[in-house]
């Protein structure tokens, strides 16, 4: 049921805000094979998830090559510049224009995340900013983006939570917040739609006409 009295909105950062699903399945590439394992398009849409640690598992990474992995995958991450997804800023400032709080709750390495949003000029829009390693629990569980509305002052019942992925409908679900599905570039569109938010948009402006057409 969408917020009677909306106060926030949160999102997502990879595929909502930046446009990273690319950018990512090349770097999967490069770090899968420095290890001797093959990765193509038919592996990241069978292994895809924003909790990478999932798709270490499915392709067989050994455990305890993981945090070697961690490193390359930052490494080639960032020599290629990242871009904002078009609608971004605009979208962020008639937010902003109707005094919501907002924030970000991702399932990326907090100096990569809190790094683009300085490059891009965008992180005066944010009050919180919860990353991966900072609340114990990654998404689907609720924590991340609890902690984030703790910060923000903001009860669940009075905030949305966008993104475009499975896991954050389950994580916004699970936090009592209003879920918000966009497809996004990664490789999950039918299993966003499989697991029914509640607004699914085929676009991040579409979404957020429909959010704050009530306030």
């Amino acid at each position: 049921m969408r917020p009677s009295s909306l106060r926030a909105v949160l999102f997502d950062w990879d595929g909502t805000l930046v446009d990273s699903a690319e950018k990512s399945y090349r770097c999967y590439v490069e770090v899968f094979a420095s290890f001797g394992l093959l990765f193509d398009r038919e592996r990241f849409r069978a292994t895809y998830s924003p909790e990478w640690t999932r798709t270490y598992t499915a392709v067989g990474l050994p455990r305890d090559l993981w945090e070697e992995a961690d490193r390359r995958w930052l490494s080639s991450y960032a020599r290629e510049a990242s871009e904002l997804l078009p609608d971004a800023v605009a979208t962020l400032e008639r937010i902003g224009a109707r005094r919501l709080a907002q924030g970000i709750v991702s399932s990326g390495e907090g100096a990569r995340v809190r790094g683009e949003l300085q490059v891009f000029g965008i992180a005066r829009f944010f009050a919180a900013v919860v990353c991966a390693e900072e609340a114990g629990r990654k998404k689907p569980h609720p924590d991340p983006l609890l902690l984030a509305l703790s910060q923000l002052g903001v009860a669940p019942s009075e905030a949305a939570y966008v993104g475009d992925s499975p896991e954050d409908v389950e994580m916004a679900r699970a936090a009592g917040a209003y879920a918000v599905g966009i497809p996004g570039g990664f490789p999950n569109r039918e299993a966003l739609r499989a697991v029914a938010p509640d607004l699914l948009a085929e676009s991040l402006p579409v979404a957020v006409d429909r959010l704050l057409g009530g306030c």
